[in-house]
């Protein structure tokens, strides 16, 4: 294998590996160059911020020079230039290494046109007399340039032409690979280094399939000086890079990451191991081209089996890096932003991952679901999580992820896929109307605690019963507990106005529990001495309307049943409802002549007179909520 890639090259010796070799950690080093001067720049524009040492970034890539760790606090404006410490040197050296990572490129077969772009970029280095720099200069020198075409006058830079000898010298690393373990391009390795490499290998195969045919994983390993050194391109990004340093049982992970979020992800991925990130996160600032943010962490094993371990678990959360920024963009339709984290978070414990919800189609497969199942409850600009909630929005994406990722690897067809989506979505529509009709039945029951407790309140007072104190603080209670679900209803109707009728349908439900635990209160105010004979007409309305809270009870509970018995069941009670606020208006009718008949005195006439209207108010408000609910139900439209 050795034998055959040098041939490839053109040269038989292994000057070549060398050189590539030095080729790789001349662009760690640059990437430290750039980073340095960039915020050092930047410093000295806003030096009321915090100035970051890039220490770590410094000790990962092996320079050993400890001034540079003070040049960004050190930097400052003078006029249109920056006086920045040690930089004629940083440009010295940028230099040096430029051309160290291009001498394996111009002595491959890739080297046509990276000569003249060499000798160009290099003309352009700004000066740096007495450590005094041009912001124009440095930031056209970093500048990432334009991608289509860099060999175009105009649209190369320094920091392009980096990003591509680096690309390039990639490419011959690979094929001048001794050999291949699992998957990785290795060579150079020392004894046991096969069996690190074995590990993270084992790791990333583990969940390579789930980046489903998307570019990256691509693995290089190698041994320098006292470390194995491994890299994975992950994807296609070029800022977006990972390097593990394995040094007897400490492990090195060094990530840089255009994407902040993802950055974090990616570190929070490993909370149960022992890691220390650098607090330190390098970032380019915008104004001097793309920015991108670098870390370090370091692991240090207890022993070679949690060493081994560590490297497994890391090959395998790299696949969960791929198009993840994408998967958070597709998500923004359907839950908030602290929820899409949770669900990527989720997918990668999973080992489920969100490529296979791109691959389905991402945001248009759950649009195109939304369209066919619940168009008319989800309207355009609707965020699922403002319709289903929070949490049923959560479930039904993580179903999504789940179903989309193990359906593409077991080969079903997409169709299938999406039927089950459009099942799943469904199901939480259907599960919305039930909790619905659950809340009406919630508060029917709580509305006929609150009669039953006037009917006993009646009796009592009939006998000079007391208690009468604890039964109106029961049935306040009870409609608190009935309030509080007219907000959730509210709160509902807000959330989908395709559900205000069943918010005015609770409301009006709701003034029948207002006026009978108005009665508990007044029955407190019956003195011994009242006549029976009102107090007989009392309880006869009252029953009348204690026997329509158990028929809207019933109408309530059977709503949202599809049994054909139970819908004439349920029309039944409805017609019910009616028939007893008719009874009522004649029982009242009869407690205010029985009132008038045998009141002695005109507190008497009055209390009566209140509560009959109270108890008649709530048949009222029975009926006209049981109307509501029969067009809800019938699907008409509401107008009783």
């Amino acid at each position: 294998m050795k034998t055959k890639a040098l041939e490839v090259i053109g040269d038989s010796d292994l000057r070549e590996i060398v050189q590539i070799e030095a080729a790789l950690r001349a662009n760690d080093r640059l990437k430290y160059y750039f980073s340095l001067l960039q915020l050092a720049l930047s410093h000295a524009d806003h030096p009321e911020q915090a100035a970051t040492t890039l220490a770590n970034e410094r000790i990962a890539c092996s320079i050993d020079d400890l001034d540079l760790d003070s040049v960004v606090g050190a930097a400052r404006r003078e006029a249109d230039r920056y006086y920045v410490p040690s930089c004629a040197k940083v440009i010295e050296r940028i230099r040096g290494d430029v051309r160290t990572m291009a001498v394996p490129v111009l002595a491959s077969s890739m080297r046509d046109g990276y000569a003249d772009r060499l000798s160009c970029r290099l003309a352009e280095l700004p000066a740096a007399d007495a450590d005094v720099i041009d912001g124009a200069a440095v930031a056209t020198m970093t500048s990432a340039g334009l991608q289509s075409d860099p060999f175009a006058r105009g649209s190369d830079s320094l920091h392009r032409l980096v990003m591509d000898l680096h690309k390039v010298v990639n490419g011959l690393q690979a094929a001048l690979s001794e050999d291949t373990l699992d998957g990785a391009a290795v060579y150079h390795l020392g004894d046991g280094d096969g069996e690190l490499v074995g590990a993270f290998m084992a790791g990333l195969n583990r969940t390579a399939k789930l980046k489903f045919g998307h570019p990256g994983l691509g693995t290089t390993a190698t041994r320098t000086g006292e470390q194995l050194v491994i890299q994975n391109d992950i994807g296609t990004t070029d800022a977006h890079v990972i390097v593990i340093h394995v040094q007897g049982l400490s492990v090195s992970i060094t990530y840089s990451d255009i994407h902040l979020e993802r950055l974090q992800f990616f570190t929070a991925l490993f909370e149960r191991y022992r890691v220390k990130w650098s607090s330190e996160q390098s970032r380019q600032p915008p104004s001097l081209g793309e920015q991108f943010y670098l870390t370090i962490g370091r692991f240090d094993a207890l022993d070679e089996d949690e060493r081994w371990q560590f490297l497994e678990s890391l090959g395998s959360r790299i696949v969960f890096l791929i198009d993840w920024n994408r998967a958070r963009k597709e998500l923004r339709s359907f839950l908030r932003a602290k929820h899409r984290i949770e669900v990527l978070r989720w997918a990668a414990d999973a080992d489920i991952g969100h490529r296979g919800f791109l691959e389905l189609g991402g945001a248009r497969a759950i649009n195109r679901a939304i369209e066919t199942t619940a168009g008319s409850a989800i309207h355009f600009g609707d965020r699922l999580c403002d319709v289903l909630g929070d949490d049923a929005t959560l479930a039904f994406i993580k179903f999504v992820f789940a179903h989309a990722t193990a359906g593409l690897l077991a080969h079903d067809s997409t169709s299938l896929i999406r039927d089950r989506i459009r099942a799943e979505l469904k199901l939480h529509c259907a599960n919305e109307q039930r909790r619905l009709a659950q809340v009406a039945a919630d508060h029917a029951d709580l509305t006929f605690e609150i009669a039953s407790l006037v009917r006993e309140g009646i009796l009592a007072a009939m006998i000079a019963e007391g208690d009468t104190a604890k039964r109106s603080a029961r049935a306040s209670r009870f409609e608190h507990d009935a309030d509080e679900l007219v907000i959730a209803a509210r709160e509902i109707a807000r959330r989908r106005p395709d559900h205000a009728a069943f918010a005015r349908l609770l409301e009006a439900a709701d003034d029948a529990a207002d006026e009978l635990e108005d009665v508990t209160f007044l029955l407190g105010l019956i003195s011994e001495s009242a006549p029976n004979g009102p107090l007989e007409a009392l309880r006869s309305l009252a029953e009348v309307v204690l026997e329509a809270t158990q028929e809207w009870v019933k109408a309530t509970h059977l709503g949202a049943s599809n049994e054909q018995d139970d819908a004439d069941a349920f029309l039944t009670a409805i017609d019910r409802v009616g028939a007893l606020e008719h009874r009522a208006d004649d029982a009242e009718r009869e407690l205010t002549r029985a009132a008038i008949g045998h009141a002695t005195d005109f507190r008497h006439l009055h209390l009566y007179s209140t509560m009959g209207a109270a108890l008649e108010e709530a048949a009222d408000a029975l009926k006209y909520a049981s109307l509501l609910l029969r067009d809800r139900v019938l699907g008409e439209p509401s107008g009783a």
